[in-house]
Protein backbone atom coordinates (compact mmCIF):
# COMPACT_ATOMS: atom_id res chain seq x y z
CA UNK A 1 0.00 0.00 0.00
CA UNK A 2 1.36 3.40 -0.91
CA UNK A 3 2.45 5.91 1.58
CA UNK A 4 1.33 9.54 1.62
CA UNK A 5 4.11 12.07 -0.39
CA UNK A 6 5.89 13.88 2.24
CA UNK A 7 7.45 10.41 3.63
CA UNK A 8 9.39 9.82 0.51
CA UNK A 9 13.28 8.93 0.89
CA UNK A 10 15.11 12.20 0.85
CA UNK A 11 17.24 12.20 -2.51
CA UNK A 12 21.05 12.78 -1.11
CA UNK A 13 23.23 14.20 -3.85
CA UNK A 14 27.01 12.03 -3.86
CA UNK A 15 30.06 13.92 -4.25
CA UNK A 16 28.26 17.23 -5.79
CA UNK A 17 31.76 19.48 -5.95
CA UNK A 18 33.59 16.44 -7.66
CA UNK A 19 29.95 16.01 -9.82
CA UNK A 20 30.13 20.23 -10.91
CA UNK A 21 33.66 19.93 -11.31
CA UNK A 22 33.40 17.35 -14.11
CA UNK A 23 30.21 18.88 -15.86
CA UNK A 24 32.23 22.49 -15.91
CA UNK A 25 35.09 20.68 -17.78
CA UNK A 26 33.14 18.21 -19.84
CA UNK A 27 30.85 21.43 -21.17
CA UNK A 28 27.62 20.22 -19.93
CA UNK A 29 26.96 23.11 -18.41
CA UNK A 30 26.85 24.54 -21.91
CA UNK A 31 22.86 25.05 -20.76
CA UNK A 32 21.62 26.66 -24.01
CA UNK A 33 22.32 23.53 -26.00
CA UNK A 34 20.03 21.22 -24.11
CA UNK A 35 17.01 22.89 -25.70
CA UNK A 36 18.24 22.82 -29.90
CA UNK A 37 15.60 20.51 -30.30
CA UNK A 38 12.87 21.81 -28.92
CA UNK A 39 10.36 23.83 -31.21
CA UNK A 40 8.88 26.92 -30.37
CA UNK A 41 5.76 26.48 -29.58
CA UNK A 42 6.99 23.58 -27.25
CA UNK A 43 4.17 22.67 -24.12
CA UNK A 44 6.25 20.51 -22.12
CA UNK A 45 9.78 20.63 -21.53
CA UNK A 46 11.61 18.13 -18.63
CA UNK A 47 15.27 18.86 -17.66
CA UNK A 48 15.30 16.14 -15.15
CA UNK A 49 19.59 15.33 -13.62
CA UNK A 50 20.66 17.91 -16.08
CA UNK A 51 23.30 19.32 -13.82
CA UNK A 52 22.11 22.66 -13.92
CA UNK A 53 23.16 25.27 -11.70
CA UNK A 54 20.87 28.04 -13.13
CA UNK A 55 18.60 29.06 -15.98
CA UNK A 56 19.99 31.84 -17.39
CA UNK A 57 21.30 30.63 -20.66
CA UNK A 58 18.40 28.63 -21.55
CA UNK A 59 16.75 30.80 -23.91
CA UNK A 60 13.63 29.94 -22.20
CA UNK A 61 12.08 33.37 -23.00
CA UNK A 62 11.59 31.42 -26.30
CA UNK A 63 8.63 29.33 -25.81
CA UNK A 64 5.48 30.89 -26.08
CA UNK A 65 3.20 27.95 -25.13
CA UNK A 66 4.91 26.33 -22.57
CA UNK A 67 2.73 24.96 -19.82
CA UNK A 68 4.75 22.41 -17.73
CA UNK A 69 8.73 22.60 -16.80
CA UNK A 70 10.43 19.88 -14.93
CA UNK A 71 13.80 21.06 -13.60
CA UNK A 72 14.11 18.02 -10.87
CA UNK A 73 17.23 16.93 -9.32
CA UNK A 74 19.77 19.72 -10.52
CA UNK A 75 21.78 22.21 -8.70
CA UNK A 76 19.65 25.21 -9.31
CA UNK A 77 19.51 28.11 -6.60
CA UNK A 78 17.90 30.94 -8.35
CA UNK A 79 14.94 30.89 -10.89
CA UNK A 80 14.58 34.67 -11.11
CA UNK A 81 14.87 34.42 -14.85
CA UNK A 82 11.60 32.33 -15.35
CA UNK A 83 8.95 34.96 -14.56
CA UNK A 84 8.37 35.49 -17.94
CA UNK A 85 6.72 32.58 -18.44
CA UNK A 86 3.29 33.37 -18.44
CA UNK A 87 1.74 30.08 -20.08
CA UNK A 88 3.15 28.10 -17.65
CA UNK A 89 0.81 25.90 -15.27
CA UNK A 90 3.21 23.71 -13.50
CA UNK A 91 6.92 24.37 -12.54
CA UNK A 92 8.56 21.00 -10.77
CA UNK A 93 11.48 22.50 -8.58
CA UNK A 94 11.78 18.69 -7.00
CA UNK A 95 15.34 18.40 -5.04
CA UNK A 96 17.79 21.44 -6.21
CA UNK A 97 19.63 23.96 -3.72
CA UNK A 98 17.24 26.51 -3.71
CA UNK A 99 17.29 28.93 -0.11
CA UNK A 100 14.58 31.29 -0.73
CA UNK A 101 11.32 31.16 -2.45
CA UNK A 102 11.74 34.18 -5.81
CA UNK A 103 11.13 34.58 -9.10
CA UNK A 104 7.23 33.03 -9.75
CA UNK A 105 5.23 35.60 -8.29
CA UNK A 106 4.81 36.76 -11.88
CA UNK A 107 3.41 33.00 -13.40
CA UNK A 108 0.14 33.32 -12.48
CA UNK A 109 -1.20 30.61 -14.75
CA UNK A 110 0.04 27.98 -12.44
CA UNK A 111 -1.74 24.95 -10.55
CA UNK A 112 1.14 23.18 -9.35
CA UNK A 113 4.30 23.99 -7.95
CA UNK A 114 6.98 21.78 -6.18
CA UNK A 115 9.53 22.93 -4.47
CA UNK A 116 10.31 19.99 -1.89
CA UNK A 117 13.73 18.75 -0.93
CA UNK A 118 15.43 22.36 -1.27
CA UNK A 119 16.61 24.49 1.78
CA UNK A 120 13.73 26.91 1.86
CA UNK A 121 13.26 28.39 5.20
CA UNK A 122 10.18 30.65 4.46
CA UNK A 123 6.91 30.15 3.15
CA UNK A 124 6.43 33.23 0.93
CA UNK A 125 6.58 35.51 -3.00
CA UNK A 126 3.70 33.18 -3.89
CA UNK A 127 0.74 35.17 -2.60
CA UNK A 128 -0.30 36.24 -6.16
CA UNK A 129 -0.56 32.60 -7.84
CA UNK A 130 -4.33 32.19 -7.05
CA UNK A 131 -4.95 29.50 -9.71
CA UNK A 132 -2.95 27.00 -7.44
CA UNK A 133 -4.21 23.95 -6.88
CA UNK A 134 -1.00 21.63 -5.72
CA UNK A 135 1.82 23.02 -3.35
CA UNK A 136 4.54 21.43 -2.51
CA UNK A 137 6.83 22.00 -0.12
CA UNK A 138 8.18 18.44 1.07
CA UNK A 139 11.59 18.32 3.06
CA UNK A 140 12.67 21.85 3.54
CA UNK A 141 13.57 23.85 6.68
CA UNK A 142 10.18 25.30 7.06
CA UNK A 143 9.28 26.49 10.49
CA UNK A 144 5.79 28.31 10.55
CA UNK A 145 2.90 28.16 7.98
CA UNK A 146 2.06 31.37 6.40
CA UNK A 147 0.98 33.53 3.61
CA UNK A 148 -1.15 30.45 1.87
CA UNK A 149 -4.32 32.50 2.14
CA UNK A 150 -5.01 34.04 -0.86
CA UNK A 151 -4.49 30.64 -2.34
CA UNK A 152 -7.86 29.61 -1.95
CA UNK A 153 -8.31 27.14 -4.51
CA UNK A 154 -5.93 24.85 -3.25
CA UNK A 155 -6.93 21.52 -3.39
CA UNK A 156 -3.86 19.39 -2.04
CA UNK A 157 -0.67 21.44 0.37
CA UNK A 158 2.41 18.98 1.19
CA UNK A 159 4.46 20.51 4.04
CA UNK A 160 5.68 17.01 5.29
CA UNK A 161 9.59 16.68 6.43
CA UNK A 162 9.75 20.31 7.99
CA UNK A 163 9.98 21.95 11.40
CA UNK A 164 6.24 22.91 11.50
CA UNK A 165 5.58 22.77 15.45
CA UNK A 166 2.01 24.29 15.24
CA UNK A 167 -1.19 23.74 12.65
CA UNK A 168 -2.20 27.29 11.45
CA UNK A 169 -2.72 29.75 8.66
CA UNK A 170 -5.06 27.28 6.82
CA UNK A 171 -8.39 28.57 7.53
CA UNK A 172 -9.11 30.66 4.03
CA UNK A 173 -8.14 27.17 2.43
CA UNK A 174 -12.01 26.15 1.89
CA UNK A 175 -10.97 23.87 -1.01
CA UNK A 176 -8.41 21.83 0.42
CA UNK A 177 -9.06 18.27 -0.09
CA UNK A 178 -5.34 16.62 1.09
CA UNK A 179 -3.30 17.88 3.50
CA UNK A 180 0.32 15.90 4.58
CA UNK A 181 2.09 17.35 7.80
CA UNK A 182 4.28 14.41 8.33
CA UNK A 183 7.51 14.34 9.87
CA UNK A 184 6.91 17.82 11.65
CA UNK A 185 6.93 18.42 15.22
CA UNK A 186 3.93 19.48 15.88
CA UNK A 187 2.18 18.43 19.21
CA UNK A 188 -1.38 19.14 18.71
CA UNK A 189 -4.45 18.64 16.44
CA UNK A 190 -5.97 21.97 16.00
CA UNK A 191 -7.09 25.02 13.57
CA UNK A 192 -8.62 22.52 11.06
CA UNK A 193 -12.43 23.30 11.64
CA UNK A 194 -12.71 25.42 8.30
CA UNK A 195 -11.21 22.86 6.31
CA UNK A 196 -14.64 20.81 5.37
CA UNK A 197 -13.47 19.70 1.78
CA UNK A 198 -10.36 17.38 3.51
CA UNK A 199 -10.44 13.73 2.25
CA UNK A 200 -7.10 13.16 3.13
CA UNK A 201 -5.58 14.28 6.36
CA UNK A 202 -1.72 13.30 6.87
CA UNK A 203 0.17 13.86 10.26
CA UNK A 204 2.53 10.82 10.68
CA UNK A 205 5.61 11.49 13.13
CA UNK A 206 4.36 14.12 14.83
CA UNK A 207 4.18 14.67 18.59
CA UNK A 208 0.49 14.62 19.15
CA UNK A 209 -1.18 12.30 21.69
CA UNK A 210 -5.29 13.09 22.16
CA UNK A 211 -7.24 12.31 18.88
CA UNK A 212 -9.02 15.80 18.64
CA UNK A 213 -10.05 18.64 16.78
CA UNK A 214 -11.74 16.48 13.63
CA UNK A 215 -15.07 16.91 14.23
CA UNK A 216 -15.94 19.72 11.37
CA UNK A 217 -14.24 17.13 8.80
CA UNK A 218 -17.13 15.57 7.80
CA UNK A 219 -15.55 14.26 4.71
CA UNK A 220 -12.79 12.89 5.92
CA UNK A 221 -11.90 9.55 4.61
CA UNK A 222 -8.59 8.77 4.70
CA UNK A 223 -6.63 9.84 8.55
CA UNK A 224 -2.48 8.70 8.58
CA UNK A 225 -1.51 9.31 12.87
CA UNK A 226 0.74 6.51 12.74
CA UNK A 227 4.05 7.64 14.90
CA UNK A 228 2.74 9.86 17.58
CA UNK A 229 1.71 9.41 21.46
CA UNK A 230 -1.72 8.82 21.06
CA UNK A 231 -3.09 6.79 24.02
CA UNK A 232 -6.89 6.47 22.67
CA UNK A 233 -8.95 6.60 19.56
CA UNK A 234 -12.00 8.96 19.88
CA UNK A 235 -14.02 11.82 19.15
CA UNK A 236 -14.38 10.56 15.67
CA UNK A 237 -18.26 10.20 16.21
CA UNK A 238 -18.56 12.60 13.17
CA UNK A 239 -15.73 11.24 10.61
CA UNK A 240 -18.41 8.85 9.26
CA UNK A 241 -16.66 8.45 5.76
CA UNK A 242 -13.77 7.04 7.19
CA UNK A 243 -12.04 4.69 5.01
CA UNK A 244 -8.59 3.98 6.07
CA UNK A 245 -7.32 4.74 9.91
CA UNK A 246 -3.85 4.59 10.57
CA UNK A 247 -2.94 4.54 14.35
CA UNK A 248 0.28 2.33 13.49
CA UNK A 249 2.86 2.69 16.26
CA UNK A 250 1.09 4.59 18.97
CA UNK A 251 0.48 4.32 22.80
CA UNK A 252 -2.72 2.13 22.36
CA UNK A 253 -4.00 -0.56 24.74
CA UNK A 254 -6.80 -1.34 23.52
CA UNK A 255 -9.16 -0.30 20.05
CA UNK A 256 -12.11 1.90 20.61
CA UNK A 257 -14.49 4.39 19.44
CA UNK A 258 -14.68 2.63 15.64
CA UNK A 259 -18.16 0.86 15.77
CA UNK A 260 -19.82 3.99 14.55
CA UNK A 261 -17.72 4.41 11.49
CA UNK A 262 -19.70 2.40 8.31
CA UNK A 263 -17.06 2.41 5.79
CA UNK A 264 -14.03 1.79 7.21
CA UNK A 265 -12.26 -0.48 5.32
CA UNK A 266 -9.04 -0.38 6.57
CA UNK A 267 -7.75 -0.38 10.35
CA UNK A 268 -3.75 -0.47 10.45
CA UNK A 269 -2.43 -0.44 14.13
CA UNK A 270 0.52 -2.35 14.43
CA UNK A 271 2.92 -1.42 17.00
CA UNK A 272 0.91 -0.68 19.37
CA UNK A 273 0.06 -2.59 23.18
CA UNK A 274 -3.04 -4.63 21.94
CA UNK A 275 -3.16 -7.68 23.74
CA UNK A 276 -7.30 -8.69 24.42
CA UNK A 277 -8.61 -11.08 21.53
CA UNK A 278 -12.34 -9.76 23.27
CA UNK A 279 -11.57 -5.81 23.07
CA UNK A 280 -11.28 -6.89 19.50
CA UNK A 281 -14.12 -8.58 18.27
CA UNK A 282 -15.95 -6.08 19.72
CA UNK A 283 -14.85 -3.02 18.59
CA UNK A 284 -13.85 -4.38 14.98
CA UNK A 285 -17.03 -7.05 14.47
CA UNK A 286 -19.62 -4.65 14.24
CA UNK A 287 -17.65 -2.42 11.26
CA UNK A 288 -19.18 -5.13 8.64
CA UNK A 289 -17.40 -2.95 5.81
CA UNK A 290 -13.89 -3.93 7.37
CA UNK A 291 -11.73 -5.71 5.11
CA UNK A 292 -7.75 -5.09 6.04
CA UNK A 293 -6.61 -4.72 9.54
CA UNK A 294 -2.96 -4.28 10.74
CA UNK A 295 -2.00 -5.84 14.22
CA UNK A 296 1.48 -7.60 13.74
CA UNK A 297 4.28 -6.15 16.73
CA UNK A 298 1.46 -5.95 19.27
CA UNK A 299 0.86 -8.55 22.22
CA UNK A 300 -1.96 -9.88 20.52
CA UNK A 301 0.43 -11.59 18.40
CA UNK A 302 3.99 -11.63 19.85
CA UNK A 303 2.12 -13.37 22.47
CA UNK A 304 0.80 -16.38 20.56
CA UNK A 305 1.77 -16.24 16.94
CA UNK A 306 0.82 -19.21 15.92
CA UNK A 307 -2.58 -18.88 16.70
CA UNK A 308 -2.92 -14.73 16.56
CA UNK A 309 -4.10 -15.13 12.75
CA UNK A 310 -6.75 -17.92 13.10
CA UNK A 311 -8.06 -16.42 16.24
CA UNK A 312 -8.70 -13.31 14.16
CA UNK A 313 -10.46 -14.61 11.42
CA UNK A 314 -12.32 -16.56 13.41
CA UNK A 315 -13.93 -13.14 15.15
CA UNK A 316 -13.53 -11.19 12.11
CA UNK A 317 -15.20 -12.58 9.42
CA UNK A 318 -15.59 -9.85 7.02
CA UNK A 319 -12.03 -8.94 6.96
CA UNK A 320 -9.77 -10.24 3.35
CA UNK A 321 -6.45 -8.99 4.55
CA UNK A 322 -4.13 -9.31 8.25
CA UNK A 323 -1.37 -7.36 8.24
CA UNK A 324 0.57 -8.26 4.80
CA UNK A 325 -0.47 -11.11 3.70
CA UNK A 326 -4.14 -12.11 2.17
CA UNK A 327 -6.77 -14.17 3.70
CA UNK A 328 -6.76 -17.57 1.88
CA UNK A 329 -10.92 -17.90 1.26
CA UNK A 330 -13.95 -16.22 2.36
CA UNK A 331 -16.16 -15.85 4.03
CA UNK A 332 -13.49 -17.36 6.45
CA UNK A 333 -10.06 -16.82 5.04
Amino acid sequence: MPEPAEIADIHVHTDESAAESETEENGVFESEDLLTDYADDEKTIELMHSRLDSLDNLGLERFHSIEYLGLRQNFIKTISSINGLTTLKELDLYDNRLKAVEGVDQLLGLTSLDFSFNKIRRIEHIETLRNLTELFFVSNKISTIENLSPLVNLTSLELGANRIRKIEGLDELVNLEQLYLGKNKITRLENLSQLKKLRILSIQSNRITKLEGLENLENLEELYLSHNGISKIENLETNVKLTILDVTSNQLTEISGIKHLPVLEDLWASGNKLESFQNIEDECAPVQSLRTVYFEFSPLQTSQPAGYRRKLMLILPQITQIDASECRRQPYC
